[in-house]
């Protein structure tokens, strides 16, 4: 599974919240809908770049004025990466082939290593030094960037305010990602971070066909919230889902985008088996799996799946 990339303590946090609402109210972008990057992008003093240095045209360029071989060595940089902060020029490089929600994020990503005020005066004093940033700081600074994003994407609350106003739903997400501006993937994290339920968003990267087992897909990340995490803990899964997984039933398939919701059973922190709803979505890049409490239920025979603590129940019966 993927680590988890946005992880903060406390005082890290409300020094990233108050950077990232100064340049919402900087650029007056409370409430206005989608989110307005361009001018939020203005507002922190930030160009895209009009010839990104992902676009093969940047590279052929730059072929011809340092040679093959670094060309090769940017080309080979960058495709570990979709955004690029260039703090000589205060320009922003965005790989415009992924989706224009995604995009967004990227570009306000990248927009927070510059409105971060630690991270701009190092960054600064990096490029006059010519020095380079060590693994764990480049980390971290990783981390507070997709902080950054998230809250002014989402407008701070203002995303878990309209999304508190309907039903819990897989589908209350998706709808808000086309208002904000979003993606799928960063809006159905939002919404189980911000959400008041017991629920978590279980995420896996694209179907692979499987010999074996027909289909299998990787465990991606999982996004608990903070009530969740309270009365589950972490929650164990196996690194992949295939048809044998009590989860396969909510990963859409043949071309489907949404799986029937469906029931499943979580056991808590104290041996307690509390029944949840599941409801699956899929889109090219991911599949994402919702689950929210419902009640608990009765004391029953509990079986586990190895590795998982997602449990059959097997009813007691009369002979």
């Amino acid at each position: 599974m993927k680590p988890d990339d946005s992880s903060l303590t406390p005082g890290e946090y409300a020094a990233i919240h108050r950077a990232a609402t100064d340049l919402l109210n900087k650029a007056s972008a409370w409430d206005r809908l989608p989110t307005p990057v361009p001018d939020l992008l203005d507002a922190a003093k930030l160009r895209v770049a009009p010839m990104s240095a992902f676009d093969p045209r940047s590279l052929m360029r730059h072929a011809r004025e340092f040679g093959e071989r670094a060309a090769s060595l940017i080309k080979s940089a960058i495709e570990k990466v979709r955004g690029i902060f260039d703090v000589q020029e205060d320009l922003i490089h965005v790989d415009d082939t992924v989706a224009e929600s995604k995009q967004n994020f990227l570009k306000l990503h990248e927009a927070g290593h510059k409105h971060i005020p630690h991270q701009s005066k190092l960054f600064r004093w990096i490029q006059d030094c010519d020095k380079s940033l060590s693994p764990d700081i480049s980390d971290q600074f990783e981390r507070e960037a997709n902080i950054f994003a998230s809250v002014v994407l989402f407008q701070d609350g203002r995303f878990a305010e309209m999304a508190a106003d309907s039903a819990f739903s897989i589908k209350v997400p998706l709808a808000l990602s086309k208002k904000f501006g979003a993606s799928a993937y960063a809006s159905m994290r939002e919404y189980v971070r911000r959400n008041e339920r017991a629920c978590a968003v279980i995420v896996l990267n694209p179907l692979e066909i499987c010999p074996v087992l027909g289909m299998r897909s990787e465990l991606r990340r999982v996004e608990f919230s903070p009530l969740f995490q309270k009365r589950f803990g972490e929650l164990k899964l196996p690194e992949h889902v295939d048809r044998l997984s009590p989860l396969a039933d909510f990963v859409p398939l043949a071309g489907r985008r949404m799986s029937r919701p469906g029931t499943l059973r979580l056991e808590d922190k104290n041996g307690d088996v509390v029944e949840f709803v599941a409801e699956g979505f899929a889109t090219p890049f991911n599949s994402f799996i919702l689950i929210h409490a419902t009640a608990e239920l009765k004391k029953s025979i509990v079986v586990p799946f190895p590795s998982s603590r997602i449990v059959r129940i097997v009813t007691q019966q009369k002979f």
